[in-house]
């Protein structure tokens, strides 16, 4: 796929059109069963709002989400950056997105890893190219 800062509208018909499917692996909704199975996972990545405890993160992974309580299953997911998983998991995407954010990655990099492509290819098929951002984010 061509990667250029103006896609025209064949690049962005390179992704396929996403199915409206409700079934996993389709849509993740964000219920009340899922919610709770992600009570804890979901205080952790929250955490990450405060700027003091992203560096205590990046220092130490396993012993700041140990601290939370959070499933090894769920802790190696953060681990693999399985943004997906930790959706199914029961992380809220605003949520999930701090972790993201804490490791220098952003939504763009969950909407790809959604969809099984990179970062920069998710840019390259976005019909609207977005101008004017601040110095430093994408």
């Amino acid at each position: 796929m061509k990667n250029s800062a103006s896609p025209n509208i064949q690049d962005s018909r390179a992704l396929r059109d996403p199915a409206f499917d409700l079934d996993s692996p389709g849509t993740v909704l964000f219920s009340s069963e899922l919610a709770l199975k992600g009570h804890r996972l979901n205080k952790f990545a929250l955490s990450l709002r405060n700027r003091e405890n992203q560096p205590r993160f990046r220092a130490d992974e396993t012993a700041y989400m140990r601290a939370y309580g959070i499933s090894e299953s769920d802790m190696q997911l953060v681990r693999e950056r399985d943004w997906s998983a930790l959706l199914l998991a029961g992380g809220h995407l605003q949520a999930i997105l701090k972790i993201a954010a804490t490791v220098g990655q952003s939504l763009w990099h969950i909407g790809a890893h959604n969809v099984g492509i990179d970062a920069e290819a998710m840019k390259a098929a976005c019909p609207r190219v977005v101008a004017g951002l601040p110095e430093g984010m994408e």
